[in-house]
C-alpha cells in the first residue's frame, strides 16, 4: 500500500494541471509544546485587546442550565432538563 501511495503522490506532484493552495505552517502539537516549558506564550497563541469581545453589562450572558438529578420527578424539573438538552446540548 505504500508503494501505491509514493506512486499516486509522485503522479499529483508531477501533474502541473493541480491548482497550487496556500502552504500549512508547522505548529506543534501540546505535547511538544509541553516537552520544553515555555517562559511566555508564542505570539501566535496571543490575542490582543483589539480581538477581545465586547460584553455588554445590559446583556448579561445566558446561564448553562443547572439540573438536580434528584428533583427528576418534578415536572419543572424536566422541563429544565428538557430545554438544556434541546437548546444547550449539555447541562451541569
Amino acid at each position: 500500500m505504500e508503494r501505491v501511495s509514493k506512486a499516486i503522490l509522485k503522479a499529483m506532484t508531477m501533474n502541473s494541471e493541480l491548482p497550487k493552495l496556500g502552504s500549512s505552517l508547522l505548529v506543534p502539537n501540546v505535547q511538544e509544546l509541553a516537552k520544553n516549558p515555555l517562559k511566555e506564550v508564542p505570539p501566535r497563541y496571543v490575542r490582543t485587546d483589539e480581538d477581545s469581545p465586547i460584553i455588554s453589562r445590559t446583556n448579561p450572558l445566558p446561564q448553562v442550565p443547572v439540573i438536580n438529578m434528584q428533583k427528576l420527578s418534578s415536572k419543572e424539573e424536566l422541563e429544565q432538563l428538557h430545554y438544556a438538552c434541546k437548546e444547550w446540548g449539555f447541562f451541569q
